[in-house]
């Protein structure tokens, strides 16, 4: 199999370009060539091991590293439309994703999760006999549990059961055909380690704490996602009570952590994701002008054309339609007051906060899509212009130019996300006011509201909720798919605006985006992801591959 290497007497690559990326490290240059470190070097020193810590963590992905990332792309909330043109967005929306180029969608998930999943493995090995003091060893022997475990959560959304490993191999070793473990304990192994790191990491109030590194409460939060998705429809479609339940409490739990608080508006909401206010972050991973995002950068990715971005991810009308007026009530609503000729105007904040619509600020002047603006397809720069007629605010900072190197941190969990998980087994559990007590903390941050649905009202309230709150931070494609609701989301066409402007008044048309004639569909093979049929070759057929691929 792909996954399984030979161990050398010699130490990663990975580790060596953690050593020389991570800042306070400049006294081992010194020391030794860098190609001569062998495994008793690295494990018996606590700089060396720290860095072979960090070349895990510098392998953790996140949106921003590259330039259609983002999987909201996947989902009828984004039109993609220089990556719609790529194996990674357009062959999946296109439901045309097969056994031998799933791995283009996944970004090669598989063949990168296994090599670092081997890294831990054998950190553990290799510690077992360690000299570095015990207790930075158990500080880090608590963030490589996690960050295995964060691996096979990764790995468990996107594929289902994987196969369980949990030491190295040899070259002499007899087999290397490993067979999937199930779902349930894959989910099992992932909760079972973040309760064994719990008790060897560090709190985030713990004066030792250093920011972006694994916690207590990020291993409870993993804990707590992790067991709202094996509860949830995809992975267990008969209704379990026992395991929303811990669902439940996991997320509970997190819930009342005192370390963190919700944001208090839509002006802390948007610094959130600019890394001005953290007080919601319970883990993110953390930048700065030397260690940048890798690739092009969130400003080209989301920038608008007269701002010299590419649009590559822009928001659809559907989404658009999902933030509701300062009533509560979505504009499809004909009690709601909305007014098709003024449609921006008194909406959600965090619709201000995450959109950019025709004439809303941006940066020295307006986003101008209209047609003739200079952020239109008609512009100077059309085209880079978006195809729905909006583009992302959220996550770009408009202080820097499109090419600048970004810092902002990507938010791996955070307090809002918690409230919504508990609401969600709440309603699978039957209680109904619990839920909604849950959904309007959220939704008071920002002086919505209350929800008061019930039923299957309530399930398309609280869903409504968690898409606007959480947009463009890697849930909606994994809920949509948990929820087994495919077919609606993919199962339509996208559409956009087309903005005229006639002297100072601005007409508004609603109409399908055609862009490179992406025609979207769904088939339930999409709901997992295919396992390469490179690494079931090399198992001689032991690895199965998921249904319908």
């Amino acid at each position: 199999m792909g996954l399984v290497m030979k161990i050398t007497r010699y130490t990663y690559i990975t580790m060596i370009a953690a050593a020389l990326s991570m800042a306070g490290c400049d006294d081992i240059l010194d020391k030794k060539p860098l190609d001569s470190y062998s495994d008793v070097d690295v494990f018996n020193n606590e700089v060396l091991m720290r860095n072979f810590v960090n070349g895990v963590y510098w392998n953790v992905r996140y949106p921003f590293q590259i330039d259609d990332g983002f999987t909201d792309a996947l989902t009828d909330n984004s039109y993609n439309q220089h990556g719609s043109a790529d194996p990674n967005v357009r062959t999946f929306v296109q439901g045309n994703t097969n056994k031998d180029n799933g791995e283009a969608v996944t970004y090669d998930l598989w063949t990168s999760a296994f090599a670092d999943i081997r890294k831990t493995n054998l950190f553990f090995e290799k510690s077992e006999t360690s000299s570095v003091d015990a207790a930075p060893l158990k500080q880090m022997t608590g963030e490589m549990r996690y960050l295995r475990a964060y691996l096979y959560f990764d790995l468990l959304r996107w594929y289902g059961g994987v196969p369980l490993i949990t030491n190295t191999y040899n070259i002499s070793d007899p087999s290397f055909d490993i067979a999937r473990n199930s779902a349930d304990e894959v989910a099992n192994f992932i909760v079972s380690e973040c309760n064994q790191a719990m008790t060897e990491l560090v709190s985030t109030t713990n004066k030792d704490y250093q920011l972006g590194r694994a916690s207590i409460e990020s291993a409870m939060a993993l804990k707590a996602r992790t067991l709202l998705y094996i509860a949830s429809p995809l992975f267990t479609p008969a209704p379990d009570q026992q395991k929303w339940i811990a669902a439940r409490d996991a997320n509970k739990a997190v819930m009342d952590l005192t370390s963190v608080s919700l944001v208090s508006n839509g002006d802390a909401y948007n610094a959130m994701f600019q890394g001005d206010n953290s007080q919601e972050v319970i883990l993110g991973r953390y930048f700065s002008s030397v260690n940048r995002h890798w690739g092009y950068g969130l400003g080209y990715i989301l920038f608008p054309a007269g701002s010299d971005g590419w649009s590559v991810t822009t928001p659809t009308q559907d989404l658009v339609d999902q933030y509701e007026l300062t009533n509560g009530k979505v504009p499809a609503d004909p009690t709601s007051g909305y007014d098709p000729q003024n449609p921006y105007v008194g909406r959600d904040p965090r619709f201000y906060a995450s959109i950019l619509y025709a004439n809303a600020p941006f940066k020295d002047g307006t986003y101008e899509i209209w047609s003739g603006g200079k952020d239109s397809d008609s512009g100077p720069k059309g085209g880079n212009a978006s195809r729905t007629g909006y583009n992302y605010r959220k996550w770009i900072d408009e202080s820097q130019a499109a090419g600048e190197a970004n810092t902002n941190p990507w938010i791996i969990f955070r307090l809002s996300e918690f409230y919504l998980n508990y609401a969600e087994t709440q309603i699978a559990l039957g209680e109904e006011g619990e839920a909604r007590t849950a959904i309007n903390r959220v939704r008071a941050k920002y002086g919505m509201p209350d929800v008061t649905e019930s039923g299957a009202d309530l399930v398309t309230r609280y869903r409504r909720e968690r898409r606007v709150e959480l947009l463009l931070e890697d849930h909606y494609f994994f809920d949509m798919r948990r929820w087994k609701i495919g077919d609606q989301v993919l199962g339509k066409a996208i559409n956009g605006v087309s903005v005229v402007k006639n002297g100072n008044t601005l007409q508004y048309t609603y109409a399908p985006v055609t862009w490179k004639n992406e025609q979207r569909r769904w088939l339930d093979k999409m709901y997992f992801l295919p396992i390469p049929s490179t690494e079931i070759n090399k198992s001689h057929d032991v690895l199965t591959q998921n249904p319908l691929y």
